[in-house]
Parts: C-alpha cells; sequence; structure tokens
C-alpha cells in the first residue's frame, strides 16, 4: 500500500498541472454565459400617477413593470431579442391575474417599454392591487399627444425654392440650410440603404413625391411600409396608407420627399420611407405612439422621426426612447412649440435628438421651446437613467418657419413649427447613416450636435440676440444650427480614427491577453503540458499501487 506521502503526491501534482493551465488561461468568470439572477423586486411600494381617475367607471391604465437588463455590450438585435422575452415572462403573471379578475381587461402589452394597457373598472380594483406582482413598479395615465400646436404667428420668411448657386438644381430652402445637397455631391449617396420611420398622423402615399418601402409596389397595404394604430396601440387590421389631416404627409416629405416638380423637398430622397399612423388629425395617445415605436424598430428602422408630444416632462416616455437606441435606432423628436422655458416628451428625453426651430436667417422663432432640465424634475424617472443631473433642450434646431413640403391632395404647403424642424434632423441622420451604415446612435448624435453651428452674431433670436448671455443662447440653439455635410465630414474622419486605433491596439495588444485565447499558441501549449503532466502522474501512481 502506498504512504501517506506516495497518495498525496499524485493529487498535488495535478494540481500544480491544472494551475499551469489556469496561468495560460487566465481568469475565468464562471457562469459569465448565465443571465444573472434578478434580486427580488416588491421591496418598495408601486408608485400610484395621482393624475389617474378614482371615480371611473373605466379608466385606461398603463401598468408598468420591471425593465430588462441590458447589458452595453451585446448587438442590437439580441437587444430586441431580450426585451421582448423579459417582457413575455414577467408581465404573465399579471395577465392571468387581470384575465381572470372582474374589472379587468387586458387591452394590450408592450415589450420595448415593459408595460401592459389595462382597462380598470375603478369601483371594482384598487390600483394598489397590482403591488402584489414584483415587477410592477407604477400605474400612470394612458398620457395624450398631440402635433404641437401650430404656432399662431408667426414671422413668415418664405422657405420655398430656392436656386443653389453654381447648379440648376432646385431645393427647398430648409435643405440648402442644412447644407443636405452638398452630402448628397461628396458623398455621392441620398440616403440609400437607410430606413427612417415617420410616427405621425397618416400619409399620402398617392403625392406624387412620396414612397414608403415595399418589396411590392402593388400591395395597397405596403408591407414593411406602412401601419396604423388604435388609441390602445393596437394594429389595425387591413389599414391603407391615408393621412388624417395634412402633418404625416407634409413631416414625410422633408424627411424623404422627392423632386418631381424640379424642387427638391426631402434631406434624403433616396431613403426608405416607413409610416406609422400613431395620430388622429393632431390626437393620439401613450400606448399607440409606443406601439408606433416598437413596429419601427421591429422594420429595422434606423432612424425614428417623433414630432409630436405632450407637454412637460412625462417619464414613461423614457424606458422607450432608450430601449429603441439600444436596438439600434436613432431616436429625432420635436421640443414643442410652446416657447421659452418649456418643452415636451418624447422630445425632451435625454436619448432623443431634441431639434428646435429657427428661420432663413438663423433666428429661433419665438413659439421653439428650449429649457434647462434637471433630473430631479422627472418625477418617477428610472432609478438607473443615465441622463446627467442637468442637460439642456433642444439639442440642435433646423429650420421650421415657412418650412414647404408635400400635401395630402398631391400639392404642397408651407407650415411652421419644431416638427418641421425635427424631420430635417432625421433626413440628415439617414445621409450620415447611408455613408456610415455601422455607425452607433451615439456616434450620429454626436456628429450632429457637435458640428452644429451659431448664427452670426446680432441675429435675432426671439427676444434676444447672439450676443446676450451663453445660458438664454444654450436654451434657445442648443449646440446651433444643424450642418448635414460638417457633421458627415466629422463621422467619416472619426470613424477612420477609431478604426486606425482599433488596428493599433491590435498590434500592441497585451502579450497575456492574446494567451488566453483558445486559439494562441501560449493557450494550445498549456493545455498539452498540464495533459502531459496528469498522465504521467497517473501512470506512475498506478505503478506504485502495484
Amino acid at each position: 500500500m502506498p504512504s501517506v506521502r506516495s497518495g498525496t503526491a499524485p493529487v498535488l501534482a495535478l494540481v500544480a498541472a491544472w494551475l499551469l493551465l489556469a496561468s495560460a488561461i487566465g481568469p475565468v468568470a464562471l457562469g459569465s454565459d448565465s443571465a444573472t439572477a434578478a434580486p427580488e423586486s416588491g421591496d418598495d411600494p408601486i408608485v400610484v400617477d395621482a393624475d389617474l381617475p378614482t371615480d371611473g367607471p373605466t379608466v385606461e391604465a398603463v401598468v408598468r413593470l420591471e425593465e430588462a437588463d441590458i447589458p452595453a455590450e451585446i448587438g442590437a438585435d439580441e437587444t430586441e431579442q431580450r426585451l421582448e422575452t423579459h417582457a413575455e415572462s414577467t408581465q404573465e403573471p399579471l395577465l392571468e391575474y387581470a384575465r381572470g379578475s372582474d374589472g379587468l381587461q387586458v387591452e394590450e402589452t408592450f415589450w420595448l417599454t415593459n408595460a401592459v394597457l389595462l382597462e380598470v373598472d375603478t369601483d371594482a380594483v384598487d390600483y394598489e392591487a397590482f403591488d402584489r406582482f414584483g415587477a410592477v413598479e407604477a400605474v400612470h395615465e394612458n398620457v395624450e399627444v398631440s402635433v404641437p400646436e401650430r404656432p399662431d404667428r408667426v414671422n413668415a420668411t418664405a422657405s420655398g425654392a430656392a436656386a443653389l448657386a453654381g447648379s440648376e438644381r432646385r431645393t427647398t430652402t430648409g435643405l440648402a440650410q442644412v447644407n443636405a445637397t452638398d452630402v448628397w455631391d461628396a458623398y455621392d449617396t441620398r440616403g440609400e440603404g437607410v430606413r427612417v420611420a415617420v410616427l405621425d398622423t397618416g400619409v399620402d402615399t398617392g403625392h406624387p413625391d412620396i414612397d414608403l418601402a415595399t418589396d411590392d409596389p402593388s400591395d395597397p397595404t405596403y408591407p414593411g411600409g406602412w401601419a396604423e394604430f388604435d388609441a390602445t396601440g393596437g394594429r389595425v387590421p387591413g389599414s391603407t396608407p391615408h393621412d388624417t389631416g395634412t402633418h404625416g404627409t407634409h413631416v414625410s416629405g422633408t424627411v424623404a420627399g422627392g423632386a418631381t416638380t424640379g424642387t427638391a423637398i426631402g434631406v434624403a430622397p433616396e431613403a426608405e420611407l416607413l409610416h406609422g399612423l400613431v395620430l388622429t388629425d393632431t390626437n393620439g395617445s401613450f400606448a399607440q405612439v409606443v406601439a408606433g415605436m416598437e413596429w419601427a424598430v421591429r422594420q429595422d428602422a434606423d432612424a425614428i422621426s417623433l414630432s409630436l408630444g405632450a407637454t412637460g416632462k412625462h417619464a414613461p416616455f423614457i424606458d422607450p426612447v432608450r430601449n429603441a437606441r439600444d436596438s439600434g435606432a436613432v431616436v429625432v423628436g420635436a421640443t414643442g412649440n410652446d416657447g421659452p422655458e418649456t418643452s415636451g416628451s418624447p422630445g425632451n428625453v435625454y436619448e432623443t435628438i431634441s431639434v428646435g426651430a429657427v428661420d432663413r436667417n438663423g433666428a429661433v422663432p419665438s413659439f421653439s421651446s428650449g429649457q434647462r432640465i434637471d433630473r430631479t424634475e422627472w418625477t418617477a424617472a428610472p432609478p438607473d437613467w443615465t441622463a446627467p443631473p442637468s442637460y439642456v433642450v433642444p439639442d440642435v434646431v433646423a429650420p421650421g418657419v415657412a418650412v414647404t413640403s408635400a400635401a395630402p391632395g398631391g400639392g404642397y404647403r408651407s407650415m411652421p413649427g419644431t416638427s418641421m424642424a425635427a424631420p430635417h434632423v432625421s433626413g440628415t441622420a439617414a445621409l450620415l447613416l447611408s455613408i456610415e451604415p455601422n455607425a452607433t446612435p451615439d456616434e450620429i448624435t454626436t456628429a450632429v450636435t457637435e458640428t452644429a453651428r451659431m448664427p452670426a452674431a446680432g441675429i435675432v433670436a426671439g427676444d434676444t440676440t447672439t450676443a446676450d448671455g451663453t445660458a438664454t443662447l444654450e436654451t434657445r440653439y442648443g449646440h446651433g444650427i444643424v450642418d448635414a455635410k460638417a457633421a458627415a465630414d466629422a463621422l467619416v474622419a472619426a470613424r477612420r480614427s477609431s478604426d486606425d486605433a482599433v488596428a493599433g491596439n491590435a498590434s500592441d495588444s497585451d502579450p497575456r491577453e492574446g494567451a488566453r485565447s483558445p486559439s494562441s499558441p501560449v493557450f494550445v501549449a498549456g493545455v498539452l503540458v498540464a495533459v502531459s503532466l496528469t498522465l504521467a502522474v497517473l501512470a506512475r501512481y498506478r505503478i506504485g499501487r502495484r
């Protein structure tokens, strides 16, 4: 029988062998590919919106559940999948309860933000009843949204057709002001390969300057390019493209309209246009907008254009916007038309590229909203929201006075508003993504904001001038007037620099990191040594036992 020492030696040798292997591999995080168990929820009482009626008899209430944990390193497709899977699993107990309870009716479920829209009979059910579900965090009303109220009086500086110097091409003044055609010429693109979803009042696809993205133009429902949603967020079956007002057609024309009259109206005329009807005439709901955003993400929209909102700071819009961005979409929103020291959601959500208006001279009209926002002003904001303690909206300004674009019936119309400014920025984002298809929403935002220009000193900006204080300027202009060409140049330069840095880091990388790769010579050698030592020790151990 082997001695104690001879029995211990093989064990120690095996340990040494595998420690040698571990030193080649490096530290390993056990279970790193599995989801981390979420902490128990339900310790804190749910937040019930004080504006929710309690004297019904029935109320549309949005029940919000805990959001999915999205790691920063995962891609857009996996983000979308995680959002859907998480919503499905956490909502099931609530849905089962609602379907079996008198006084509750399930209207719609959502995954872009983890929420369920219920019709609640307030005589039969208290909102606090939802506190029994650990994943439920808040209950709020189905917030009404609308087209920003149109300014009554505006300095209607003409913004129709403008001839470009040295060229026979004609565009609206808005396109010239954001330097869209300079991008067309310099980069030989007009938005090809990029999808922009406009969520608005609908669109007249009979207009000669407007086409929706579709693989089958003969199909009147335009699969992939059109969807209509009712007030509860349900998709309307069999709906065909139409505009319930004039707003949606006008906005769509500025994003991607053509030039059949000889005058170009769209910033990115070759972009693929999607349109989701989420407003009827001028009004819609939180559920409609979120449903439209979900549809846009599912349709692989690269940018989502929102010329709509609710005045004030409405925290329910935070999660849909940031989840859409995490899913790869640039979100652009109008700040509103209520003037200085005001703004509307979702345009004032930090992750939105918020857009105010300027006239053709670069002056901010009095109606254009803008303000400095303190994070504490967002009641019931998500605790993990990464917005800074204080920030300014708008991020940028764009043409929004007497903007000429398409109108239902095949004509054209001049309209004012931050609603008209936002699609200039959505179209700019489309141009940038056509040039750099792999650019992230953060990269697009940085390129657009950091290259925006301020007008010359002395230009009237509402009731002030650019010679006035910085605080006034920043809340009226943000970073300044969008310049598509400057943004494109900056984006291309930044990505080229990033690519060079990655190549340099690869050549100068830490050799210890390479050693941890399963394909590296060091890794392979470590495995072979460990296996050889193990076999040798076992062989000697067997001989010793004989």
